[in-house]
């Protein structure tokens, strides 16, 4: 349980050391506010921060992982499989379509970003790149929250945790997902919250 809650929580703390490559890179929400031709040109100046933020992330996102195949062992064990196997599905399918997500958007915009700097024109193969990347991070934002309301629903039918940590769960995933579908805008780490709340929860019950 106490590996399972630190692995869960590990994600924020993968944040904090990409914060690291945000700020000395200047990826600000007026960076990603910027059309692509100027991200590029941006991405070209600082393309040590850029890695720097993209490996962190897939880090982050296989620590994550393992504390949520954990907690799914854990629900399980409490009499829960069938509901918690429902939820590691949704939220695998939502993990895999990040990470090539993440990838294309590490790979293809920081090989852009040098073939604009050589060439003074933005290549035309970066566009379907940048829309899978932003499929991929919106799929997973509202996959991964959606997998963890139904994890919520599981965790509230079993006394492995108090009842407040499943309505976390429950409601804060729903209401992530729901907000980013109907918004079209959200970030990545909005896919971190509910784990780090159940995370912490699952330490500091062991």
């Amino acid at each position: 349980m106490l590996l399972t809650g630190i692995m869960l929580a590990s994600g924020l703390a993968m944040v904090a050391v990409e914060t690291v490559g945000y700020t000395r890179g200047g990826y600000n929400s007026a960076f990603w506010k910027l059309p692509l031709d100027d991200k590029l040109d941006h991405v070209a100046e600082h393309r040590w921060e850029w890695w720097w933020i993209s490996l962190w992330e897939l880090v982050g996102l296989a620590l994550v992982t393992g504390g949520v195949f954990g907690f799914a062992t854990l629900l399980a064990e409490a009499g829960e499989a069938v509901v918690a196997n429902v939820a590691l599905g949704i939220y695998v399918v939502a993990l895999i379509a990040w990470v090539v997500g993440a990838l294309f958007q590490a790979a293809a915009v920081s090989e852009a970003s040098k073939h604009r700097a050589e060439m003074d024109e933005t290549p035309a193969w970066i566009h379907p790149f940048w829309s899978a990347a932003w499929v991929g991070e919106a799929s997973w934002i509202i996959g991964a929250n959606a997998a963890y309301a139904v994890f919520g629903i599981a965790l509230l039918q079993t006394d492995l945790l108090a009842s407040w940590a499943g309505w976390a769960a429950v409601v804060g995933g729903a209401v992530i997902a729901v907000a980013v579908g109907v918004t079209r805008n959200g970030f990545p780490q909005l896919a971190l919250l509910v784990p780090a709340i159940v995370g912490v929860t699952l330490v500091l019950s062991a």
